[in-house]
Parts: structure tokens; sequence; C-alpha cells
């Protein structure tokens, strides 16, 4: 018995999908031996993972009901694993669906939505079991910390599996896996253990070449040929990496320069503005009070005084208010008052002229520095376009190079393959079974 722990990924989908189907087909499942749910109210498999993913996308709702904080949102809650017996142990259907069952409970995910599905395209039987980890009462994670101080449920899940499964195999009479025994020792003894499975392109090629100690010698080279070509895509995805961020950093350098260089051009062009408007400013202060000083000699004088109240009259005589104008032209506050008011006037219209002109300038500097934004996006994005074109050429020629040499590991050490050789070379030499190499 081997649990392996798989995946935990977001899509229940996904993962059901390729549970209960043939690999790479949809269409058909005939690989599927059985399957059946755990604590989904004994839903087919088809309910069941449209269930559990319903389950997760309601984990909020469930701590609000729970009384517990929300916290931040599990990603993650489609937890893969599978069970994989020795091909000498031929479990029945029944002992399978036991073990699901055991091994749920000792993985603490026996209160946990669940799937398991059979299958039966290798030699050994193995189980598949797809795991909601989210909890159905309250809605936490089991790759959580759990609220109350416990370590998450999914924590140490190594030892947790090799512990079951070799109490599992001594209870059923099973047969021992002496690697996960040897590996437990060491564990026992303190020791680190790699437990890591080798990833599934590794392993078949490994099924298909030879085991001939004889070609130990081919096999290293082989090995070294692999390590120089690890080493060489690994550089190359390294200085990739060093080019897009050299890039990255380049466009905003750009963009930083364009904006202090708008940022000093605004305030030149503004302060321009500025000195230009102060001596409008100062203009008008001075022919308004030049006119105040008119209005304050004409005052002196009768006629200066009709005047003023002529021109009292007709302000308020364009207000609507003739009769009252006839009173106050006979006031020399009031009259003093119509200057006053034509200044307050001129001031104000010109403080609005000022502030449009500001408004239109600084509308006009930010449409330059916009422009000035979009050509430099246009040359980062070229030149996004010619690093990805660049980097695609260098990723073709790394992928041929892996191409050419899995061709020549296959001819190398394919399983066989000396024994062809062997039998050719005999038959080339006109020699039968038993026969040497002596001359006639």
């Amino acid at each position: 018995m081997n649990p392996v722990e798989i995946t935990t990924g977001k899509s229940f989908k996904g993962l059901a999908a390729y549970l209960l189907h043939d690999a790479g087909r949809a269409a058909t499942a005939e690989r599927v031996g059985w399957a059946q749910s755990f604590n989904l109210d004994d839903a087919d498999p088809d309910r069941a993972w449209r269930l559990m993913a319903a389950t997760a996308m309601s984990a909020d709702q469930l701590k609000e009901a729970a009384g517990i904080k929300k916290g931040k949102a599990a990603k993650n809650t489609a937890y893969h694993f599978s069970l994989n017996f020795n091909p000498k142990d031929e479990p029945s259907e029944e002992m399978q669906r036991v073990a699901v069952a055991s091994a749920l409970k000792a993985f603490g995910l026996e209160k946990y939505q669940a799937l398991a599905v059979a299958h039966r395209d290798t030699k050994h039987a193995h189980v598949h079991v797809m795991v909601n980890l989210i909890d159905p009462e309250t809605g936490l994670s089991a790759a959580s910390k759990q609220p109350n101080g416990q370590a998450a449920v999914l924590s140490n899940m190594q030892k947790k599996m090799s512990k079951w499964a070799g109490q599992f195999e001594r209870d059923h009479g099973l047969v021992i896996t002496e690697g996960r025994l040897e590996n437990a020792n060491k564990r026992a003894q303190g020791e680190q253990v790699d437990a890591k499975r080798k990833p599934r392109n590794v392993y078949e090629q490994e099924l298909t070449e030879t085991t001939d100690r004889r070609d130990d010698f081919k096999k290293r080279q082989q090995a070294e040929k692999a390590r120089d070509l690890t080493a060489e895509n690994r550089q190359m995805h390294e200085q990739h990496d060093v080019e897009w961020a050299s890039l990255k950093a380049s466009y905003r350098a750009e963009k930083d320069a364009i904006f202090q260089d708008h940022k000093q051009h605004s305030k030149l062009q503004l302060d321009e503005m500025k000195e230009a408007n102060t001596r409008k400013w100062q203009a008008l202060f001075m022919r308004q009070r030049s006119e105040k000083q008119d209005f304050d000699r004409g005052e002196k004088s009768a006629i200066g005084r009709i005047w003023h109240a002529a021109a009292v009259v007709r302000d308020r005589a364009l207000d609507g208010d003739l009769l009252g104008g006839f009173v106050a032209a006979f006031s020399a506050e009031e009259r003093a008052a119509i200057i006053q008011r034509k200044h307050d006037i001129e001031a104000k219209k010109f403080a609005t002229q000022i502030r449009k002109g500001f408004a239109e300038r600084v509308a006009d500097l930010n449409e330059e520095l916009a422009g000035k934004y979009a050509q430099a996006r246009h040359r980062f994005v070229v030149a996004c376009h010619d690093l990805k074109r660049d980097q695609a050429e260098a990723k073709a020629v790394m992928k041929e190079r892996w191409r050419v040499y899995s061709a020549g590991r296959r001819a190398a050490l394919s399983k066989g393959r000396g024994r062809v050789l062997q039998t050719t070379l005999g038959q080339e030499l006109g020699l039968g079974r038993g026969m040497g190499l002596e001359p006639r």
C-alpha cells in the first residue's frame, strides 16, 4: 500500500473530469472501476463534485452561520490523493472502499466531503480520492490553522499516510512496503527523508530503459548530458527573467524621466504666466487708483457731484430702481459705491480670465504628457513583442536540443537493444548459438 499526495487545486470540475473519464477522452470511462461519495448523502459522482464546489463557494456564509470571523478566503480547496496497492495484493472492491474510509479517518478528513474513484488502467489496483477541504459545518479550510489553536488538518500528512498505510497492511494481511518501512525507521531515528515522487515523465521513461548493469556507463553519460542541458535551460530562463526585469525597469525609468521633465517644464510655463498676470494686476490696480483719485477730485466741485449723481441714477435705473436712484444720488457714499462696484466687477472678470488661462494651459501640458506617455508605451510594447519573439526562438532551440537528447537516450538505453545488436552481429558473422569467434 502506497498512499500518495498528488495535488491541491481550485477546480473540482477539472479534477472530476480526470477521475471519472479515460485519460484524454472525456467521452469514455472504461478505466473507472467504481466510485463512492462521502458525506454527500450518497450522491452520484457528477452531482458529488458539484455539491463540493457549491460548499467551497459558500465558505464565508458557513463561517458566518457558525459565528466565525470570515478572514482570508481559501483559494485551493480541491485536495487529491491516491491509495496504491501492491500488484501482489489484488484487493477486492470491498477492501478498497474500506481502505478509503479508513484513510479519511486516519488523515482527519472523515467529516469532509469526498469522492473516491477506483481506476483499473494499471497493473496495480489504485483509488483516487478528491476531498473538499472546506468544513461543511464551519466553512474553515483543512489546510489552515484551526481556531482552537490546533495545526492544520493537512499538516504532517506524509507521516500520517505512512503510519496509516503500515497499520492497514498489517491489519489486512497485505504486502509490506519495504521502502516505506525503511523511511519510517529513518524518521524514527530523526533522519531527513526525501519521499517525493518522481515526475510522471521520468517514471515512464525509466520503465522503457534497460536495467543491464553493463549500460551504467551509458546512463551516466546521458545523465551528464541531461544535467548540462538542465543547467543551460535554467540559465536561459534566468537570463530571460533578467531581460524582462531590465526592460520593465527601463520603461519605468523612461516614464519617470518624462514626468520629471513635464514637472519642470510645467513649473516654468506656469511661473511665466504668473509673472505676466502679476504685471497685468499691477496695471489694473494703477488704473483703478487713478480713477478713484479722479473721482475724489470731482466730488470737490458741484459739477463733479452732479456728474457722479447722474451715474448713480443710471446705475439704479439699470437695476429697475429709478426712484431709488434719485434718492441715492444725494448720498456721497452711494456715489462712491458706484466706482467701487465697477472696480470689483473688473477685478472679478480679470481673475476669472486668469483661472481659465491657467486651466487651459494645464490641460495642454497634461495632454503633452499623455502623448509622451503613449509614445513610451508604444516603444515598450514593441520592445516586449521583440523580446517575446527572441525568447520564443531561444526556447524552441532548447526544446529541439531536448528532443534530440531524448531520442538519443532512447536509442542508447531502450530495453532489448543490446540483445538485438548482438544477434544481428552474430548473424552477419554466420555464428549460431554456442559458436565462438575463432577463425575456421
